[in-house]
């Protein structure tokens, strides 16, 4: 696709979205408390979200694995820069929902929830590694995916992925079948999520019917500090770690800028850093960067490197949990955290994958499907700061272990 029809493209999509908004907001006002069953759109949207979610997750771990071949040196570099971002994206995420409590302002009803999954372990204040482990390792294979275990999920995935890539040198045909099953599954998967991507304006459309007729423009109100702590979060980690990393480097600042601002907005229109991948690696060699670095941390950062989806996950979990009247400390939401990074592996840069990871903890956690959707009216906003985020992400990264000491200046 040309960059012309993919700018076309994400102007049509933010329409349309507008469009579903505003529809919502007249219906809501129009029919009043009469608008209620408008909301089992949005829940349908999400039901189908969470059901392709799992085999997503699945095969964009394997495809990962799989796929990768990198130098041992490289990738400890790799691993590194990542694993500090990724602490970095947890803290600023719970640290700003622990200090703005966001969650204070948003009203859900705590009777939905269940008596199982992580949030009656996280009450415990404390990392349960008996049960942690039970949650791993699951009964059966098909397990996982009917009951929603994100643990199990990611714990077949390596090992299925291990094994695949230790009969690769093997060469024997029926492991190229296999891997390109594999490859199929996950294209497939991404191409569901992408047809569901484009209902979101209907499923916008239901949600705010329901919200305003219901309750007027009330949960705008508390929405409002959900997404400004969330673009505060992504900002911070955008804006100010990721710059701290070029500074170390020694790396002009414009000159990164001025070469990823290209990506950046194509990636805020498509609401994809998957889709923007080869203008990703177009400005990175524009910037000198090694093609060994950059298709290491822009390619397999793809699926592993994911900062603004974790953040978001992060801040999103404990804002949820805040507005249910969940008091958690410490461990509790260090559990959380330990969850997020899971579910954020390997998941793809494609449209709301953010949000689907999201369905798919709260679904963990045993939370109501209902706080899904009245977050999903504002996410269409959050979900395009944190392609903008992942993106950024992966061009620093690719700077940051590239094996020259500092690139050079411009003229």
């Amino acid at each position: 696709m040309s960059d012309n029809a993919a700018g076309r493209n994400a102007i049509r999509s933010t329409a349309l979205i507008l469009v579903g908004i505003a529809a919502g907001i007249v219906c809501g006002l129009l029919l009043g408390k009469s608008a209620a069953p408008l909301g089992n759109i949005g829940k349908f949207y999400i039901t189908l979200i969470k059901a392709v979610a799992a085999p997503l997750l699945f095969f964009a771990i394997l495809d990962a694995i799989i796929t990768s071949d990198v130098k041992i040196l490289q990738a400890k570099r790799f691993l590194g820069v990542v694993a500090i971002n990724t602490v970095l994206a947890t803290i600023i995420g719970m640290g700003l929902a622990n200090l703005i409590q966001p969650g204070r302002h948003l009203q859900f009803d705590s009777k939905g929830l269940t008596d199982g999954g992580l949030l009656k372990q996280a009450e415990g204040h404390k990392v349960d590694l008996i049960g942690f482990v039970d949650n791993l390792v699951p009964d059966t294979i098909i397990e996982p995916f009917t009951q929603g275990n994100v643990l199990g999920v990611v714990f077949l995935a390596v090992l299925v992925g291990c094994a695949l890539k230790s009969l690769q040198k093997s060469e024997e045909p029926w492991v190229e079948n296999w891997n390109q099953f594999v490859h199929g599954g996950y294209r497939i998967s991404e191409r569901v999520i992408t047809w569901l991507v484009t209902l979101t304006p209907i499923a916008m459309f239901g949600v705010i019917a329901k919200s305003v007729g219901d309750s007027g423009f009330k949960n705008f109100v508390g929405l409002s500090y959900y997404l400004g702590t969330g673009l505060l979060g992504l900002g911070i980690q955008t804006f100010v770690v990721y710059n701290i990393w070029l500074v170390l480097k020694k790396q002009n600042l414009v000159q990164f800028w001025k070469a990823a601002s290209t990506p950046c907005l194509n990636a805020f229109g498509i609401n994809s850093s998957l889709a923007t991948l080869p203008l990703t690696l177009k400005a990175l060699d524009n910037l000198k960067v090694s093609k060994a670095s950059s298709r290491m941390a822009a390619c397999i950062g793809t699926n592993l490197n994911n900062d603004g989806i974790l953040l978001y996950e992060a801040m999103a979990v404990i804002i949820v949990t805040q507005s249910l009247g969940q008091n958690l400390g410490l461990g509790a939401q260090l559990s959380i955290a330990f969850l997020c990074v899971l579910t954020s592996l390997g998941i793809a840069g494609v449209p709301e994958a953010g949000f689907i990871s999201l369905a798919v903890i709260l679904g963990t956690l045993g939370l109501p499907n209902e706080i899904l959707v009245v977050l999903l009216s504002v996410d269409w906003i959050l979900a395009r700061a944190r392609s903008v985020t992942n993106v950024v992400a992966d061009m620093t990264t690719s700077i940051v272990i590239d094996e020259r000491a500092a690139h050079p200046q411009p003229a």
